[in-house]
C-alpha cells in the first residue's frame, strides 16, 4: 500500500507539472524565450522585446555580459488575476518579478503595450544589474537597484523620456530627504507609509541614478558599483569613482543639478501619473 500511495503521489505531481507546463506557449527571438498563456497572443511583443534588448545591452551589458550569449525567459500572463494566482506567487502589489537564478522575468498583460514594455524593461534591469552583484554573492543597495531600474524604465518611453522625467522636473526639492538618510531606507519598513512618501522615495532614487549614470559618467558609474560591491563605504566609493569628498559634497552637487534639470524643456506637467511598475503615484502637482 505505501508503494501504491507513493506511485499515486508521483503521478499526481507529474500530472500537475504537465498541466502547468501545458499552459505556456513559447515564442523565441534572438535574445528571449517568450512564454505566454495558450489563450492569449502577445501581439508585437517579440519586436518590442528586441527593441528593449537593444536599449539595455547598450546601457547594462557591462554589468551582465552573459546577456549577449544567453537567452532570458519572459513569462507573460494574460491578465493580473492569472499572474497573481500563477505558479510564481507574486506579491499582490507587484506588476512584475525578476528571478536571477532562473534568468527569468514574470509579468502580465495590462492591455497597454507601452506600460507592458516599461514593466519588462524595469524587471530586466533588475535581472541584469543584480547578476553583477550576485557574482560576489551580494545584492545591490535598494536605492541604487530601484533607481537604475526606474531610470531604464523611463528611457523605454518615446523620445527616451517618460513620466518619471516629467515628475522630477516639477517635484519640490524639499520633498527629498538628506542623501545619507535616504540611502539607508529599507523599503520593507515603508509598507505603512503614505503613497506619496513611497513615491517620493522612488522619484529620489530615479534622480540620484540619473545623476550618477549620466551620458558622460558611465565608466565612473561602473567603478562606483565595483567599489560598492567590494563592500567599500559610500564615502570611499563616491571619492574613488567621482571625486566627491563625502556624501554631503555629493548631495550638494546633486541638488545643483536637480535645480537645472529639464530647464531647457517646455513640456508642461499638470497632474499625477501612475508608474508602469508600481501602483502608487510618484508625484502630484498642487
Amino acid at each position: 500500500m505505501p508503494q501504491f500511495l507513493g506511485a499515486v503521489c508521483i503521478f499526481l505531481a507529474f500530472l500537475n507539472f504537465s498541466l502547468q507546463a501545458g499552459t505556456w506557449q513559447v515564442k523565441k527571438t534572438p535574445h528571449f524565450e517568450i512564454y505566454h498563456e495558450s489563450d492569449w497572443t502577445p501581439h508585437s511583443i517579440a519586436i518590442e522585446l528586441e527593441r528593449i534588448y537593444g536599449q539595455l545591452r547598450m546601457n547594462l551589458s557591462m554589468f551582465a555580459p552573459w546577456m549577449v550569449t544567453e537567452k532570458t525567459r519572459i513569462y507573460i500572463h494574460r491578465n493580473k488575476n492569472s499572474y497573481l494566482n500563477g505558479e510564481f506567487n507574486p506579491p499582490a502589489w507587484s506588476k512584475g518579478l525578476a528571478f536571477f537564478d532562473k534568468k527569468a522575468v514574470v509579468v502580465y498583460d495590462s492591455g497597454d503595450l507601452v506600460k507592458l514594455r516599461a514593466v519588462i524593461t524595469h524587471e530586466l534591469t533588475h535581472l541584469y544589474f543584480e547578476s553583477f552583484y550576485a557574482e560576489s554573492l551580494k545584492f545591490p543597495p535598494q536605492w541604487l537597484n530601484e533607481g537604475l531600474a526606474v531610470l531604464m524604465e523611463d528611457a523605454s518611453y518615446s523620445r527616451g523620456k517618460g513620466p518619471w522625467s516629467a515628475a522630477l522636473k516639477y517635484a519640490p526639492e524639499e520633498r527629498f530627504e538628506n542623501f545619507e538618510v535616504f540611502s539607508r531606507v529599507d523599503l520593507r519598513n515603508m509598507r505603512n507609509e503614505s503613497v506619496q512618501k513611497i513615491g517620493d522615495w522612488y522619484l529620489h532614487a530615479f534622480g540620484i541614478a540619473g545623476f550618477l549614470y549620466g551620458r558622460t559618467k558611465r565608466i565612473q558609474f561602473k567603478n562606483f558599483c565595483v567599489m560598492n560591491r567590494k563592500g567599500e563605504t559610500l564615502e570611499k566609493s563616491l571619492w574613488e569613482a567621482y571625486r566627491y569628498k563625502n556624501p554631503r559634497h555629493f548631495e550638494d552637487e546633486w541638488r545643483k543639478w536637480l535645480r537645472t534639470y529639464g530647464a531647457k524643456e517646455t513640456d508642461k506637467f499638470s497632474s499625477g501619473f501612475s508608474s508602469a511598475s508600481f501602483e502608487f503615484i510618484p508625484f502630484k502637482s498642487k
